[in-house]
């Protein structure tokens, strides 16, 4: 898997860069094969379509009864923000700071630079979250992100500076490792009793995320992104923190009332 893993982070700048249009024409085609070329007589009985909507309106109900969780709904918002951070390097940090401020030639080489360090944040967080526990990792990732933006806002870029768009993005590959790699974790461990409807509501709200700043940023300034960026930051972590401190507690009383009633009277 490690050289699986290694393959998949030095090309997720591309990957994530054409996912859009991969959609868009997979969908004009598949409208096209189904008019042109499928055979009309084959039509699915009334049957088979009234099961496919039925489950599809089940996993629908699921989803959002699901939110009545309090620890999904204060998983929310830093769900949203692993949509966020990513569309932001993709989007508008790949075009505000290098390709206007440095060279658009340059843009390959610095996402190979944060694939890289994505891929091998995953290995080594995955490693570390054995040892330390998941909070010290989350808190790792935040730490370089408020770093990162922080020093986009207050950091001019100059054309024999690019170095330090290596950098940034190198780091905001080790903290997006932590983001989308423990965040599907934290679901898997949260929510053992209801998966489906979970991770449905992870790719919801991550999915959301996308969409808004994928909408939201040609018509902002950068300024303004990277201040939403730490709001949307800090309300996420904090969101975090409480879920996991209420999972922690839940563990401990239910570990103690084991202990009471494995111990003799």
């Amino acid at each position: 898997m490690y050289p699986t893993a290694a393959l998949v982070g030095l090309s997720a700048a591309p990957l994530w860069t054409s996912k859009g249009s991969y959609l868009t024409d997979s969908g004009i085609c598949s409208i096209l094969t189904l008019v042109f070329l499928l055979d009309q007589r084959r039509i699915a009985s009334r049957d088979q379509i009234s099961v496919m909507l039925r489950n599809s309106v089940k996993l629908l109900i699921s989803t959002i009864k699901h939110m009545r969780h309090i620890n999904q709904l204060l998983l929310i918002p830093m769900t949203i923000w692993a949509g966020l951070e990513l569309t932001f390097l993709f989007a508008q940090f790949t075009q505000a700071f290098v390709s206007c401020a440095i060279n658009a030639k340059y843009v390959g080489l610095i996402m190979i630079a944060f694939g890289v360090c994505d891929s091998i944040g995953s290995f080594v967080f995955g490693q570390l979250v054995k040892i330390v526990g998941r909070w010290p990792c989350f808190a790792i990732a935040t730490l370089i992100s408020y770093a990162m933006i922080i020093t986009m806002l207050v950091w001019r870029p100059l054309a024999d500076q690019i170095v330090v768009l290596f950098i940034i993005a190198g780091f905001w590959g080790v903290a997006d490792a932590v983001w989308q790699s423990q965040t599907s974790a934290l679901y898997g461990v949260l929510f053992t009793d209801n998966n489906e409807a979970a991770f449905s509501n992870y790719r919801l709200w991550e999915s959301a995320g996308f969409a808004f700043f994928y909408i939201l940023l040609p018509r902002i300034r950068t300024r303004i992104t990277l201040i939403i960026l730490l709001v949307s930051l800090s309300v996420g972590i904090s969101g975090y923190a409480l879920a996991e401190y209420r999972w922690q507690t839940t563990e401990e009383k239910e570990k103690n009332a084991k202990n009471n009633q494995v111990s003799p009277s």
